[in-house]
């Protein structure tokens, strides 16, 4: 039975094992007797023979933590492991995870402003539900669930001016705007849109990241324009990763189809396509056959790295907690897998990080990393 038990480890390891199987190895081992401290590398060691061991008993599997394929040596997929199961213990073991010199952080939360036409600032996270502004027809309101929505009244002909609606790193926020599109804004965001689209076509300004569920209207195509690339459509779903700081801006394309366009290049998209532009070499690319769940998975309160590095991993641990990254040292070039729930506290990323013998430390809300 122990040989049974290794074979399934190694087809989990070299990724040949069917979505069953992998359940199996991934409940069993969250489910390991650890001590209440985390375990050290040669505790996890050790337990791979506890692992042969139990791994053949029946159970009911539940899948805790998706967790995909490390192609890197056994004992990080160990210890990334690990670290997610402490993620989802009780609460009070976090007290456990915190240098001394670390005053824990939350994780962002609903929080944005909004700026009016006529200059006035609103901040979104203070503001009582219900009305906020009026103008020509069009009410601005809060709703009970802290989505922003635009209500028309009467017929809105005349109205000009733009709103800007921007959340700041640690926050996220979600808005209906006047036509009806959905969107949800990621931390770092703003998103600049008229207080009443014309009747040719809707245009939308955006610089961070965004989730957009677009209102159907076949006569007005609906226009997402950031610095370097312009996304066309008439109503669909689809993400555009358009951070500044990241090496791609990426279009990922959920539902519907539509054109991405930068200079004298265009690209159509379809469901599970994404466009990618490089602004090194001021390059617009397509692949097709992404990961949906991976490129959405921040909408769903989730970072979901898949062979991302660590500065990859960092930039989006940076946004979401308000914090500073610094890097002494050559920093590893080696690839991680695995989620994290987005509403953890910064002291057990802290302590994932630790778990994969990144050498850490935090002073105030500079996190300092220091490679070999």
């Amino acid at each position: 039975m122990e040989n049974n038990a290794k074979k399934l480890l190694e087809q989990y390891l070299s990724g040949n094992c069917t979505p069953e199987e992998k359940a199996i190895v991934e409940d069993w081992y969250l489910q390991l007797p650890f001590e209440r401290n985390a375990p050290h590398y040669e505790q996890i060691e050790a337990s791979k023979e506890e692992v042969f061991q139990r791994l053949h008993f029946p159970r009911k599997v539940k899948r805790i933590v998706r967790l995909k394929r490390i192609a890197i040596a056994a004992s990080i997929l160990l210890c990334f492991t690990a670290g997610l199961y402490y993620l989802n213990r009780k609460p009070e073991t976090s007290a456990l995870l915190v240098k001394k010199e670390l005053k824990d952080v939350l994780p962002g939360r609903n929080k944005a402003t909004l700026t009016l036409a006529d200059g006035r600032v609103v901040d979104l996270d203070q503001a009582q539900n219900g009305q906020i502004a009026s103008q020509n027809g069009i009410v601005i309101r809060k709703a009970e669930n802290g989505q922003l929505e635009y209500v028309v009244q009467d017929n809105p002909s005349g109205i000009t001016g733009n709103n800007v609606i921007s959340t700041p790193r640690g926050g996220q926020y979600q808005v209906s705007l006047p036509d009806g599109t959905k969107v949800w804004l990621n931390a770092a965001t703003s998103l600049k849109y008229p207080y009443s689209f014309t009747k040719q076509e809707r245009v939308v300004e955006l610089n961070g990241e965004a989730y957009f569920e677009v209102a159907k209207d076949k006569h007005r195509p609906f226009r997402v324009k950031t610095n370097n690339q312009t996304v066309e459509v008439l109503g669909t779903h689809f993400n555009i990763n358009a951070y500044s700081d990241e090496p791609l801006l990426k279009t990922t394309l959920l539902e519907g189809a539509v054109k991405v366009s930068h200079a004298n290049e265009v690209i159509n998209l379809y469901p599970g396509d994404q466009a990618r532009f490089s602004p090194n070499n001021d390059r617009l690319t397509a692949v097709q056959g992404v990961d949906l769940d991976q490129e959405v998975a921040w909408k769903n309160d989730i970072f979901a790295f898949d062979n991302a590095d660590l500065k990859t991993i960092m930039r989006q641990i940076s946004r979401w907690y308000d914090i500073d990254v610094v890097y002494k040292g050559n920093i590893t070039t080696e690839k991680y897998f695995g989620d994290i729930p987005r509403n953890s506290n910064l002291s057990e990323v802290f302590k994932i990080l630790q778990l994969n013998h990144i050498d850490v430390k935090i002073s105030g809300k500079t996190m300092t990393i220091t490679g070999n």
